[in-house]
């Protein structure tokens, strides 16, 4: 499973979660599922975890991992880009000049 492009932190570790209950992967080894979890994020977030844990992720345990991704709610969340700030302004004059 990898991240989607608007995907909060914590909503891909909730996806993650709700998926590996309906999988016939549930019953891995939590190190197999920590690989598998972290492999997924983006390398944004891997580092906003190192930065608000102990300091290497890959050492921390599943369930801590998990902890940490929870007690992160917003400083995850991707700024949008310029492009997309840009195709939003447009829109907006759009609607200005339609009413």
């Amino acid at each position: 499973m990898v991240a989607k492009t608007n995907e909060t932190l914590e909503e891909y570790v909730e996806h993650f979660q709700y998926n590996l209950q309906r999988s016939p992967y549930a019953n891995l080894p939590l190190e197999v599922l920590k690989a598998m979890m972290i492999k997924g994020m983006k390398d944004q977030w891997v580092v906003t975890l190192n930065l608000m844990g102990k300091g290497d992720i890959y050492q921390e345990d599943y369930d801590n991992i998990i902890q940490l991704c929870m007690c992160s709610r917003g400083s995850t969340r991707l700024k949008p880009t310029g492009c997309d700030a840009i195709t939003r302004e447009q829109s907006l004059r759009r609607e200005h000049y339609m009413s």
